[in-house]
């Protein structure tokens, strides 16, 4: 009895040691050198904008932000990629769509894009435009510009078929200088 006692004491003594035993470790992490970054958000959309004969304009609908670490800056650019099977005819142009092609006719004025950190819009073409540009890293939340759009509707512009729209998807592309 006394060395059952004695083996109980002792496995109690051992599992309370191993219980209580803790320990402790380090790493050191350090860095001299990181790439440059720049990051380019663009949110919102025209759906179903109402266009009559003459000049439009929306400065409210499509927001961009841009974050970069790049001491040297950034440019942001423009241009219509022709997505979806759109012909080379029609780039920069609102082109007719039946939401699942595009149709040959297109509006006859290519449309104009511009940043709220610049006053010159630029119609929009296959070729990449500059629309922002700045010589220095963002700020730390990143700079926020509002997106111009503006669409200059002709007489001769017809008016889409029942269940076509006139489309254009916009590419943004930021490089940093």
């Amino acid at each position: 009895m006394n060395k059952f006692i004695f083996l109980t004491l002792v496995s109690g003594f051992l599992l309370i040691q191993a219980s209580t035993a803790a320990s402790t470790g380090s790493a050191e992490i350090t860095t001299d050198t990181f790439g440059s970054s720049v990051d380019l958000t663009v949110s919102g959309s025209i759906a179903d904008w109402s266009l009559t004969v003459g000049e439009n304009e929306d400065t409210t609908s499509i927001d961009m932000t841009v974050l970069s670490n790049n001491a040297d800056g950034y440019e942001v650019t423009v241009y219509d990629a022709l997505d979806s099977g759109k012909g080379a005819d029609s780039a920069g142009h609102m082109t007719d769509y039946t939401g699942a092609a595009y149709i040959d006719s297109h509006l006859t004025n290519a449309l104009q894009i511009k940043s709220s950190g610049t006053d010159a819009y630029v119609s929009l073409s296959g070729d990449e435009q500059t629309i922002e540009s700045k010589a220095s890293a963002s700020e730390d939340g990143g700079d926020s510009y509002d997106i111009g759009i503006k669409q200059a509707l002709a007489p001769s512009d017809r008016i889409p078929s029942a269940g076509h729209t006139y489309r254009i998807i916009v590419t943004f592309v930021i490089t940093a200088l």
